[in-house]
């Protein structure tokens, strides 16, 4: 009985950080999509005649 429960919280820890991992995950392509916007919006301000 002893060693189930000493085993126990292993799996349990796996499956918490496979969502951090995706969290994070996330948030890179989030700030690589935010500064890809950024440099296409200075780009059509230099291009664009009407602003």
């Amino acid at each position: 009985m002893a060693h189930s429960n000493s085993a126990q919280p292993h799996p349990s820890l796996v499956f918490n950080l496979k969502p951090l991992f995706a969290i994070k995950d996330f948030f890179a392509l989030l700030a690589t999509a935010f500064s890809e916007a950024k440099a296409m919006e200075q780009n059509s301000h230099k291009n664009g005649g009407n602003w």
